[in-house]
């Protein structure tokens, strides 16, 4: 079978895909690892020597660095702002110590959700959740921190880099996707950059020829969230390109979407849910992280009635409430001065 794991910011997971006959044993090396793990002083040094050469190759690639960029830019100082890697000094100089009071504090029953999905014996599954977890002392429940982006900090950032073109983020507020209003922005982020059919790719990259690539993505946590543009362009359009994308963000503000693009977009998102979920292993990553985040797992159907009930309006508010000048912010890595911090804040708000 293929184990794996994987960290975000608000979930750790570990994961697995195997045969059904051997999912007991399975079972008995995933609870070995999350609860007996040996942290072997040459196994750690192997790993940190493997996560300092991820994080320097992210500084060489500036799409993907400008990407971490607007979260510190978002969220300076705070949690959510941080790449989930670390830093290179952070991830030098971690200890085996730390790791395991970290394990300690976090890594209890009551923080863990376990889901499996495919053909199996449900009083087996039962039984060995019980014998391999059964024992297992529940802890203090730690919260997250509170990272509510601050109103007023500095918007813009830029770290000036010999590359061939400017790498620009542009971020708005996001939703909580414990929020009504999540799959209005989930819409919202459809409309604007998801794909080539969408606002922001049509308008800028072939009508316009202001980008070499141009989309969109959004964040959403526990409280807060962000929404963020991402594009690729030349230097020489990094000023006419931001105006082009705050015009997009402007248009869904003061003009209703019509009709017919909304219901395009649903039924494009509809499709994306029910497909996301056609393999077993997609289907458990849905459960866990539901159960994790929502203390509850949605039903397919109860996620395709939210999406159908967005309307028009909704769509224009939401889109009012986010894109505001004042929670605009920006990120650039290229061949521009930095000096330029104030005309590019001033741009920021239609100025």
């Amino acid at each position: 079978g293929v184990f794996n794991a994987s960290t975000g910011k608000e979930l750790t997971s570990y994961t697995a895909r195997v045969p059904g006959e051997y999912l007991p044993v399975v079972l008995k090396v995933l609870a070995d690892m999350v609860r007996y793990p040996l942290f072997d002083p040459e196994e750690i040094e192997k790993e940190r020597g493997v996560i300092i050469e991820e994080l320097s190759a992210t500084q060489d690639d500036p799409q993907e660095w400008v990407n971490l960029l607007i979260d510190e830019v978002m969220w300076p100082d705070l949690p959510l702002g941080r790449d989930d890697a670390g830093t290179i000094e952070t991830v030098a100089h971690l200890q085996q110590k730390q790791m395991l009071e970290y394990l300690d504090t976090y890594y209890r029953p009551n923080s863990l959700v376990l889901s499996i999905a495919g053909n199996i014996d449900e009083p087996q599954v039962i039984q060995l959740t019980k014998d391999l977890f059964g024992s297992w002392e529940a802890g203090e429940h730690k919260s997250y921190s509170t990272s509510l982006p601050p109103r007023d900090t500095a918007p813009v950032r830029i770290i000036k880099k010999a590359t061939e073109q400017t790498n620009i983020c542009l971020a708005a507020a996001g939703i909580s996707y414990m929020s009504a209003d999540y799959y209005a922005l989930l819409l919202i982020n459809g409309i604007l950059g998801d794909g080539m059919s969408s606002r922001l790719f049509q308008s800028i990259r072939e009508e316009q020829g202001l980008a070499y690539d141009i989309g969109s993505y959004f964040n959403s946590y526990a409280e807060t969230g962000n929404l963020v543009i991402s594009a690729g362009v030349d230097p020489s359009h990094t000023q006419e390109a931001i105006r082009a994308i705050i015009l997009e963000l402007e248009r869904l503000c003061t003009t209703p979407v019509p009709a017919d693009e909304l219901e395009r977009m649903k039924a494009y998102v509809r499709g994306g849910v029910v497909l996301g979920l056609e393999g077993t292993q997609q289907v458990a990553s849905w459960l866990g992280s539901q159960e994790c985040l929502h203390n509850r797992v949605h039903a397919i159907d109860e996620v395709i009635a939210s999406i159908d009930a967005v309307t028009i309006q909704d769509i224009q508010r939401v889109a009012q409430s986010c894109f505001a000048s004042e929670w605009r912010r920006l990120a650039i890595i290229g061949p521009e001065d930095a000096r330029q911090v104030e005309y590019f804040g001033k741009l920021l708000k239609g100025v």
